[in-house]
């Protein structure tokens, strides 16, 4: 049996989803687990992410790595854009 999650993450511009695209490629480039894929795209201000599994334990091992990697990606690029904009 195949498992396929689809989640888009619109940001709020200013290449925010290239950035933590651009993050996260290595993080591909080396597998945890030949169990599950995982494919990052990028359109406009939209992060997509989809994840093939074979097994249900390593779909959710592999959403809760990937949303974590995403949201504390998200949280650092959108503090440091924070900060850009009071120094100015």
């Amino acid at each position: 049996m195949e498992l396929i999650s689809r989640s888009i993450f619109e940001t709020s511009g200013n290449n925010i989803a290239r950035c933590i695209y651009e993050t996260l490629i290595p993080e591909i480039e080396t597998p945890v687990s030949d169990r599950s894929n995982v494919m990052l795209s990028t359109e406009d201000n939209t992060l997509i992410m989809t994840i093939q599994s074979s097994d249900i334990i390593s779909m959710r091992s592999a959403l809760n790595t990937w949303l974590r990697l995403i949201g504390i990606s998200y949280e650092i690029f959108n503090n440091l854009e924070a900060e850009s904009a009071l120094e100015k």
